[in-house]
């Protein structure tokens, strides 16, 4: 069950007892009628830093640059840094330092499955 679907279900509860004013009911309506559909587990610039990290691991002691990354796989490095934002929340990578801005594959980056989304 989805966040937004179980959030749902206990306001339901809530209201039961206490109801909403009719604007705040028709609000609440109209948000268990629209879609339920979940983001997807990877980004596809997701998937392609992901995959490259993987495959160069061992070339970069597992240590990757934004600028680099991009080089090789021909995107700018911005584009990079918005794949690795989400990769990081995830646990896929891992920020490693500041000055400059370097990542790692965790375990889970190593081992995850695109299939699994």
């Amino acid at each position: 069950m989805s966040k937004k679907q179980t959030f749902i279900n206990e306001v339901a509860k809530l209201i039961e007892n206490n109801p909403l004013s009719a604007d705040a009911m028709d609000y609440f309506n109209g948000l268990r009628m629209t879609s339920d559909n979940e983001k997807p587990k990877f980004t596809q610039n997701g998937k392609l830093v992901l995959d490259f990290m993987r495959n160069n691991k061992d070339s970069f002691n597992n240590l990757f640059k934004s600028k680099d990354i991009g080089e090789r796989l021909g995107v700018s490095s911005r584009t990079v840094s918005g794949a690795m934002r989400k990769l990081v929340t995830d646990n896929y990578v891992e920020k490693i330092g500041e000055q400059p801005i370097v990542y790692a594959l965790t375990k889970e980056g190593e081992t995850v499955s695109f299939d699994e989304e």
